[in-house]
């Protein structure tokens, strides 16, 4: 086997980029930041930092990272508290969206986005995956 530098081994999955699905004024400013999966068989792990947008939609997951049903994955506020990220089947976009619980603070969405708007976000979790 020969091995190409910076290229995934070929029998190793490879963590992609998922700075691209980001909306809603979500992103990754700084160039130490990102937001990044892997999908292995049978799960998928989130790893990453955002910045909090305008709403609490962070975007719109490919269809190979979608969850088995709704879940959640933890996550803390930078220089806040710690709260849920959940995955959501939404027939809006006709798949699976990542959203920050505003629930998990006890807050509505308008009030989590104007406390916590603009902070950071760090993300580390894994969850089932669904075949594809």
């Amino acid at each position: 086997m020969t091995l190409i530098p910076n290229q995934p081994y070929p029998d190793l999955p490879a963590w992609e980029d998922l700075e691209p699905i980001l909306v809603n004024g979500w992103g990754v400013p700084g160039a130490a930041q990102s937001l990044q999966a892997v999908a292995e068989k049978n799960s998928v792990t989130l790893f990453g930092r955002v910045q909090i947008g305008t709403n609490h939609v962070i975007g719109n997951l490919p269809n190979h990272l979608r969850a088995i049903r709704p879940i959640s994955v933890p996550a803390l506020i930078l220089g806040g508290p710690s709260c849920l990220v959940e995955l959501q089947g939404t027939a809006t976009v006709g798949g699976w969206q990542l959203v920050m619980s505003a629930y998990s603070l006890g807050m509505s969405n308008a009030q989590m986005i104007a406390t916590y708007g603009g902070m950071y976000l760090s993300i580390a979790g894994s969850y089932p995956r669904k075949a594809v």
